[in-house]
């Protein structure tokens, strides 16, 4: 029994030793053909840096110049190739290996396990290269902007900002760029006081936000606390003081602006009877008597001006007892008796026509332009360019003193039908009279 056995594993030796190389050469082969080695490229690998302690313990800063990121190219199994991933790979740089010239190799390792299955990792030999500056550090007021809107008819009260100074530290060249700290805080319709956090930025001249890599700020965020105010428009008043000299009356008074608008911490304040008086003193004027007239201190300290205008332009217009002066446009002057397929224009619609009038001082104290009902007829004229006289009809005990003529340009419609109208001025009050 023995020697049979014996003889099953001597016999013929040579030939099983071949067999069993041979089935281990064709096992080779169908595993590189069913799994064959393949090389892949991930690119764009972020490089972690290492012990930066080593330069910022040195009182400088370090800016990268090149090599933050890294091309890997890894051969092994396609099995294993295919299943890999750029998060699979940490590339790091050690700044406690820096080189005299700034450069450091770049190390690559593949973080996930791939059962023993060999690999190779190329890289290139690719190093990081920095810049060296020392650190420079300064104390920066913190400014406050804001985007968007309070609620309609609030302004914005008070703003404060905890801490109000802070430090930043950061390469000499950078620091030079900072113009300003500041944060911006987001308004959406608030209608009462309110605070936040915003992140301090750092800003150059011209406003644009500099890269904060490399910057260190003191604090990474500040406390806004915004005090809201409500508003009103606050109606301007003018009283006159005296008498004008004999033979002259008050025609009217005038003001701008008419309204102001202010704010108060305490919306009762706000009263719908609150206004600005003013006092204009006409004794004896034989002129016009106009003022300019500053209310900063009219309100008393319990009020803010929110408007950018705080001067009161105030014109009394004094004129002779029985006389009135106006002045109009083309546009206060109707036209009647349009030739039918016709248009007219001024060729001077922004002229000012002066218009003198006289009458009992109640008559013409509160006339007005469109009262004097100014025309022109052009019935009997035809088309160009003709002079015309102005036609009234006053109110009675009224009286035109003197005439005026327009410049007027008569055409055919249908000759017009390919060029653009001429746009012609709406009247308006402001045309009424001389200021």
């Amino acid at each position: 029994m023995k020697h049979a056995i014996k003889k099953i594993f001597t016999k013929n030796v040579g030939w099983k030793l071949l067999s069993i190389i041979a089935a281990a050469l064709f096992w080779l082969i169908v595993i590189n053909i069913i799994d064959p080695t393949t090389k892949r490229t991930f690119e764009g690998i972020p490089v972690e840096i290492l012990n930066e302690t080593a330069i910022t313990s040195a009182n400088q800063v370090y800016e990268i110049a090149s090599g933050d990121t890294v091309d890997v190219t890894i051969t092994s199994k396609r099995s294993v190739v295919e299943r890999l991933r750029s998060k699979d790979f940490k590339a790091t740089a050690d700044l406690a290996e820096l080189s005299s010239v700034n450069a450091v190799n770049i190390q690559v390792k593949l973080t996930k396990s791939v059962n023993d299955v060999p690999y190779e990792l190329d890289w290139n030999n690719a190093v990081l290269k920095v810049k060296l500056e020392d650190r420079v550090t300064e104390k920066y007021k913190v400014s406050v902007d804001q985007e968007g809107s309070l609620g309609e008819g609030y302004v914005l009260g008070d703003v404060t900002v905890k801490p109000n100074i802070i430090e930043v530290s950061g390469g000499a060249s950078k620091m030079k760029r900072i113009d300003h700290v500041g944060v911006t805080i987001k308004l959406d319709g608030q209608t009462e006081k309110f605070s936040t956090r915003a992140k301090p930025m750092a800003y150059d001249s011209v406003g644009d936000v500099i890269d904060a890599s490399n910057l260190t700020f003191s604090e990474t965020d500040v406390k806004v606390s915004v005090s809201v105010r409500q508003t009103m428009d606050v109606p301007v008043e003018v009283k006159t003081v005296g008498m004008p000299a004999q033979g002259y009356h008050l025609i009217q008074t005038d003001r701008q602006p008419e309204t102001i608008k202010v704010s108060a911490e305490d919306p009762e304040k706000l009263k719908s009877d609150l206004k600005i008086s003013l006092e204009v003193d006409i004794e004896g004027a034989t002129a016009d008597v106009e003022k300019e007239i500053d209310i900063s201190s009219y309100l008393g300290s319990d009020y803010i001006i929110e408007d950018e205008i705080t001067v009161i332009s105030v014109r009394c217009e004094i004129g002779k007892s029985g006389e009135r002066t106006f002045y109009l446009t083309g546009a206060d002057i109707e036209v009647r008796n349009m030739p039918e397929g016709h248009s007219v224009s001024f060729t001077e619609p922004d002229k000012r026509y002066k218009v003198e009038l006289s009458g009992s001082d109640e008559k013409l104290k509160n006339i007005t332009l469109k009262d004097l009902g100014a025309y022109i007829d052009i019935g009997t004229l035809g088309e160009g360019v003709h002079s015309v006289a102005v036609s009234f009809s006053p109110p009675d005990g009224v009286n035109i003193v003197g005439q005026i003529a327009v410049e007027i340009d008569i055409s055919d419609i249908e000759s017009e039908a390919t060029e653009a109208p001429e746009e012609t001025a709406e009247p308006t009050d402001e045309s009424e009279e001389e200021v």
